[in-house]
């Protein structure tokens, strides 16, 4: 299994997993920056609000995606995504009705028809998956939400919330910044090194004070060793700062740009 990139006639292209997890019941999405009405350094596609692109035209890309995906609004589900560690544990129809946006970096449920939805522009998505269990979990895993643990906490949560069991469980890793282009300072590396083993290999030298960051294998690594089998583990290797004819990149951009959209659902 690995993301492939569906184009049709008449929709938008995106990223899917065909047999995520061996079933055919659950979608898990990437978008891409074709496809939308935006302008500038947001064509086309852009999904994000909080980018400096017009409202109306990031309105417009989200219909236009939703609509290609067969989802209506009601069935998406996002938060306020600010590089934590929270989890967002949805059991309930009534636990979506919220009026404001949550601030969570993680959301987990059982409820089927629910679009787990997050934004992204260089950040890892990472999709969770018990098929046994039908639970589905979604993370936003940026430096801050890797050294914080955001995987293993998703993990942790469909264990706790609804027993899900990390040896029955697929995980996949989304495009996002790769270790051939995401440069970090000290700052960054210390925090990576109080966290990690050294043996895992995530810090190439990259000039003075300056190191390359491997978030896939920081994430692979955590997913593993919370008990996910390596070889149910999805990793793409797209770096959206090298394929920024194909992605939005917050890195390659120098902040001026627009958001992917991560989507998880059981159908």
């Amino acid at each position: 299994m690995e993301f492939v990139l569906k184009e049709e006639p008449g929709k938008v292209p995106y990223l899917l997993i065909p047999g995520f997890g061996g079933k055919a019941h659950v979608r898990a999405i990437f978008s891409t920056r074709h496809g939308g009405v935006s302008k500038g350094p947001f064509s086309s596609l852009n999904l994000g609000f909080h980018t400096g692109d017009f409202p109306t035209r990031v309105a417009a890309n989200r219909r236009i995606l939703y609509k290609t995906l067969g989802l209506t609004d009601d069935q998406i589900h996002t938060t306020e995504q600010v590089h934590g560690d929270r989890v967002l544990v949805i059991k309930e129809r009534q636990d979506l009705a919220a009026h404001v946006l949550v601030q969570a970096d993680a959301q987990v449920t059982a409820l089927r028809g629910v679009a787990l939805t997050g934004f992204f522009a260089d950040c890892l998505a990472v999709y969770l998956y018990d098929p046994v269990g039908k639970v589905i979990g979604l993370a936003h895993a940026g430096w801050r939400g890797t050294v914080g643990g955001i995987a293993r906490k998703c993990v942790e949560a469909m264990k706790q919330h609804f027993g899900s069991e990390p040896g029955r469980c697929f995980a996949a890793l989304s495009p996002a910044a790769g270790p051939c282009c995401y440069e970090v300072g000290k700052m960054v590396a210390d925090a990576v090194k109080e966290v990690f083993p050294e043996d895992w290999g995530l810090l190439l030298p990259a000039g003075e004070g300056k190191w390359k960051l491997d978030l896939w294998r920081a994430n692979f690594e955590v997913l593993h060793e919370m008990g996910i089998k390596r070889e149910n583990i999805i990793v793409s290797t797209c770096c959206t700062i090298c394929r920024q004819d194909l992605f939005f990149s917050h890195r390659g951009s120098e902040g001026i740009t627009g958001r992917m959209a991560a989507l998880l659902i059981l159908d």
